[in-house]
């Protein structure tokens, strides 16, 4: 918070401590350290001239200014304000554009003329530098008089700003260098002639903290704050514009400042003169204030002065005009304007008047009661003086007039006789007629059955003589509307008033999914008792607006919606598109987010949303300091900040003995393990395994472990290992001994050093042959205990088959004619007919592949379509030879 705020004073005590400084004393002492700066010469704005006898507009006059100040420019090397600083002063009075009024020792203009100083200078030399060095106060010491007295000097009291109000105090900082004032951007010195920026109210802005920065270190800030809103709103697909914060008053702003301006925002790169303050135009400030009189000081920092200007005004009664300031009358105060008599308006019952002290606003209702009566006159009660709707009531009895003014509705009937004297009034308390009025079953007055559609004439039953005779009822429906809807009167006609509304309408439920149908005066009870929604038990399987929940609300109004979307995977649906329809809210996600947000740290406490959450906006008001401890982040730091450290880690050395990598500073985890290649035993501890990395612990051959289990049989055939090899868990493998003589191992696991159970069968396959060896057929061993005989021992044949018998014939044909057989089963074309076939016909063949691929696919199938084998097999046998050995011929 900028100490230019009205909240935060400058002391004299601290002005005396370190003069020169500003506002800025509240700088943290770490921030401080880098602000120690070479002593600045005083610059001819700050000396104090025997011509500058008063101070500019709003300033403080020269004179005020103490032996303190110029103490202090004396301990830093400089000269304190009106010397000069050894060396000669140059003489005013050569110059002839600006002459000197010549005066006597005592101060007095010298009446012959001339500058006396001009002829004494050749006498007296150089003038002495303490020579009115203090300006306004006594030349002299108190006792001395004449020329021969000598020159001394009075201390001046140092100025005091605690006791000024914050423009006068931004006034004096900015007329006087040792108050100048910092820019807390940057932390330096705002010089007079530097463009500034003030933190001022304006039409979009109004809050405000007065506080000056220079202007190239606040538009920098804000063009990068507005920078970074920006793109942070585009991220969240939002369309605004970047905003940024005043750093003394954080108060948001979208106008990122680019021009120079006076203090009342009306002249752009103002050129104040000598006497005005700083950054001013001199001017007036004209700025607006609360009241309609402009601010008349001229162009100054800080809130402008309370309106100081008298006007009368009348008060709030009106019997008295009064005389006060501006600022009084706008001032929230509510007795601004009071007068002190007593109101005496009149109040709004018309009979009293206000008895209150000259107050604001109405009087308010009057606090008197009274007895007043209803309309028909049969009640009376007590009501405040001027309540109710006030109606005279009149009425002749006996001949004479009664009235009286009937002041609200009782809830008895009026029963008053109609003029026959037999009927009376069944309407609630009204106003009653003078006379009685006329019946309304009257024959005058009925003339048409009571729905209207016909005329008493018509029914043929004679004519109403009295009020007493009956109404005639039509056979019509009566039609009448009803006075609570549009809809007609479904009864017949009858007499008397008519009946609730019959008329079924329908009503959709709140999703539109189900139809219900009600009589109307049904429905218009309900939407009187409020409770005219009707609820159907659909729940609604739209998304919610965060795109992961469904809303599973019972009738939903906007299931409706996602009905239209349609079904199916090939549907696209974008739950925000509803979002802007559903002003209500009703698919408005109430779970909690929970998501891990960016710092790493905190969960998203916000309501489930779509798209990613908002950065952490936890922070630390703690430095964040590196592993190095040359690398520091000021307060506030963001939570989940990491620190980047660009100097080299510190740590110590790994304790291998190798050199450390370089590597930088790391805030957490140890250092990057050792690169450097070595050679290590594996872990099994048989080999010795080279370039491996030092940092690596295990090392592995790569080679089975070998090592005997604790069975006494297997060997562990696990890879390089390290650790106990562990229980045995292979099969067993040992050889059963019912499985003769094929000797299958057991399967089980291992279960040394017990013998291995039998009472299982064996699963291992073995193949059963027929007696001629031709058929085969895979089975299972199934020795054991309960039947110790193997199906592989040769106990058990297959049967042979048809097919057996006749492979047996044709082996014994082959052998008759002296035909090979191969030991498959099949029959080899070479071997079979023992051809050589001659070079023409395979020329012949190689010319023509598909003409003899065709042929040959003939006869094969010729072949295949007979269904006599053994005629077939005959045939074959005698007359292939010849048919091979033609083949050409056969072609032709």
């Amino acid at each position: 918070m900028s100490v230019q705020a009205e909240t935060a004073l400058f002391s004299p005590a601290d002005a005396a401590q370190s003069p020169g400084s500003s506002l800025g004393a509240s700088i943290p002492h770490h921030r401080q350290r880098t602000r120690n700066r070479l002593p600045k010469k005083p610059s001819l704005s700050n000396q104090i001239h025997p011509s500058q006898g008063d101070a500019g507009p709003g300033g403080v006059a020269a004179s005020t200014l103490g032996p303190q100040d110029g103490n202090s420019r004396a301990s830093e090397g400089l000269a304190a304000p009106g010397t000069t600083s050894g060396r000669p002063r140059r003489e005013r009075a050569k110059n002839p554009s600006n002459p000197v009024v010549p005066s006597n020792s005592d101060g007095t203009p010298d009446k012959a003329g001339g500058n006396p100083r001009d002829s004494d200078n050749s006498r007296r030399g150089p003038r002495p530098q303490h020579f009115r060095r203090n300006f306004g106060t006594r030349l002299t010491t108190e006792g001395a008089s004449g020329s021969n007295a000598t020159l001394g000097r009075t201390s001046i009291a140092p100025i005091s700003t605690a006791d000024l109000d914050l423009t006068s105090r931004l006034i004096h900082s900015f007329t006087h260098k040792a108050d100048a004032l910092d820019c807390p951007i940057c932390f330096n010195s705002i010089h007079p002639a530097q463009p500034i920026w003030s933190c001022s109210l304006s039409e979009t802005v109004d809050t405000c903290c007065w506080t000056t920065f220079h202007l190239k270190c606040v538009r920098s800030w804000a063009q990068k704050s507005t920078k970074e809103t920006r793109d942070a709103y585009r991220a969240r697909n939002e369309d605004r514009e970047g905003e940024w914060r005043c750093p003394g008053c954080q108060t948001k702003r979208h106008e990122v400042p680019q021009s120079y301006k006076c203090f009342c925002g009306r002249v752009e790169d103002p050129k104040a003169g000598r006497l005005a303050t700083p950054h001013s135009c001199a001017e007036n400030c004209m700025r607006p204030r609360s009241c309609e009189h402009p601010c008349s000081m001229l162009c100054h920092p800080g809130p402008c002065p309370p309106c100081l200007l008298s006007v009368e005004q009348q008060c709030y009664c009106g019997q008295e005009i009064l005389v006060m300031r501006c600022t009084r009358l706008h001032s929230s105060l509510e007795q601004r304007l009071t007068c002190g008599r007593t109101c005496n308006k009149l109040l709004p019952c018309g009979k009293h008047t206000c008895q209150r002290e000259c107050h604001p606003g109405e009087c308010g209702e009057c606090g008197e009661t009274e007895r007043v009566r209803c309309y028909c006159g049969k009640d009376t009660k007590t009501v405040k003086c001027g309540d109710g709707d006030a109606k005279i009531s009149l009425i002749f009895e006996d001949g004479r007039p009664q009235e009286w003014e009937g002041r609200f509705q009782c809830e008895n009937l009026c029963e008053r006789l109609f003029a026959c004297s037999i009927h009376t009034c069944s309407k609630t308390c009204h106003p009653p007629s003078p006379i009685p009025a006329i019946c309304p079953r009257d024959p005058s007055v009925v003339n048409t059955c009571p729905c209207g559609k016909q005329t008493i004439e018509s029914f043929g039953n004679g004519h109403r003589t009295k009020c007493t005779d009956d109404i005639p009822l039509c056979t019509s429906t009566c039609g009448k509307v009803h006075a609570t809807c549009s809809h007609g009167c479904l009864s017949t006609c009858h007499s008397g008033p008519c009946k609730p509304c019959t008329v079924p309408i329908s009503v959709s439920c709140r999703c539109g999914e189900t139809v219900r149908y009600i009589s109307c005066s049904a429905r218009r009870l309900a939407l009187e008792a409020g409770q005219g929604e009707i609820l159907c038990h659909t729940k609604c399987t739209g998304m919610r607006h965060c795109g992961r929940h469904t809303c599973v609300r019972v009738c939903c109004p906007l299931a409706g919606q996602q009905r239209k979307i349609g079904k199916g995977k090939k549907r696209v649906f974008d739950p925000s598109a509803l979002q802007v329809e559903d002003l209500e809210g009703w698919h408005a996600c109430d779970l909690t987010c929970n998501k891990q947000l960016a710092c790493g740290n905190h969960l998203c406490s916000e309501s489930d949303h779509r798209g990613p959450c908002p950065p952490c906006l936890q922070s630390t008001f703690d430095e964040m300091i590196c592993n190095c401890g040359r690398t520091i982040l000021e307060p506030p730091v963001p939570c989940g900040t990491k620190i980047e450290c660009s100097y080299p880690c510190v740590r110590p050395p790994p304790s291998c003995g190798h050199t450390k990598s370089p590597h930088s500073c790391h805030e957490d985890g140890d250092c990057p393990p050792c690169p450097f290649l070595t050679s290590k035993i594996c872990v099994c501890g048989k080999t010795s395994v080279s370039n491996i990395r030092c940092s690596q612990e295990k090392v592995s051959c790569g080679k089975p472990c070998g090592k005997l289990m604790d069975c006494g049989f297997h060997q562990c055939d696990r890879l390089c290992h390290s650790g106990d090899c562990g229980s045995c868990a292979q099969l067993c493998g040992k050889p059963r001994k019912l499985c003769h003589p094929q000797q299958h191992v057991c399967v089980q696991q291992c279960h040394a050093p017990s013998a291995c159970p039998e009472d299982e069968p064996c699963r291992a396959v073995v193949t059963l042959h027929c007696e001629c060896g031709r058929l085969q057929q895979p089975a299972t061993c199934g020795a054991c205990t309960a039947n110790p005989t193997s199906r592989g021992s040769g106990s058990f044949q297959l049967k042979c088959a048809q097919e057996c018998a006749a492979a047996k014939r044709s082996r014994t044909l082959a052998e008759a004619f002296g035909i090979d057989i191969s030991t498959s089963g099949g029959v080899s074309r070479g071997k079979l007919f023992g051809v050589t076939w001659p070079e023409e016909l395979m020329v012949f063949f190689r010319l023509n592949r598909p003409f003899a691929s065709m042929v040959e696919k003939a006869l094969n199938e010729f072949v295949a379509s007979i269904r006599n084998f053994k005629s077939f097999f005959l045939i074959c046998h005698c007359r292939v030879a010849n048919l091979y050995t033609r083949w050409p011929r056969c072609i032709e």
